[in-house]
């Protein structure tokens, strides 16, 4: 008697569920770091002493130079099109500190490139960040106006030894 090859007609059928309705960005920030210092070059981020989210201080205000380390992934149909990003620092209750940084950025289409896929921008830069008090402080990223990335850290105030 020949076998039957056909599905077994006992077998769980696979159900999918729509969980929400899934959302692409035209501009997703992929990565923003603070670090100690941070540079762009050739379209590859160089982080030193980057992804810290605790700072020791011995007394506040406490001053310290931060680097900001940004990528950005530009979608295909955004591509030769005037973009902004803004970086700013806020308190544990959403106060807007200095410094606060602009930039102007457009993503060409290199030769060569995947018809259709997302395009990575850097960006770094490194200045001066005053701390007034011990808290909780983030990093907020926002590409024309929606924050789009916020990176969190903690100052305390460190025992000095004696």
């Amino acid at each position: 008697m020949p076998r039957d090859l056909s599905p077994c007609r006992y077998a769980p059928q696979a159900t999918v569920v729509a969980v929400g309705p899934t959302y692409h960005r035209p501009v997703n920030i992929h990565a923003l770091m603070l670090a100690d210092s941070a540079q762009a070059v050739d379209g590859k981020l160089y982080i030193l002493g980057g992804a810290w989210n605790i700072l020791r201080f011995p007394e506040f205000p406490a001053q310290l130079i931060v680097g900001i380390a940004v990528a950005i992934d530009v979608d295909w149909n955004e591509t030769n099109r005037r973009h902004h990003l803004d970086v700013h620092f806020e308190d544990a209750d959403g106060n807007v500190m200095d410094p606060q940084i602009g930039a102007d950025f457009e993503a060409g289409r290199p030769p060569g490139a995947v018809a259709g896929a997302d395009l990575r921008i850097v960006f770094a830069v490194n200045g001066p960040l005053s701390i007034p008090a011990a808290g909780s402080y983030s990093a907020v990223a926002s590409v024309g106006g929606e924050e789009l990335a916020r990176a969190r850290f903690q100052a305390v105030l460190a025992q000095r030894s004696n």
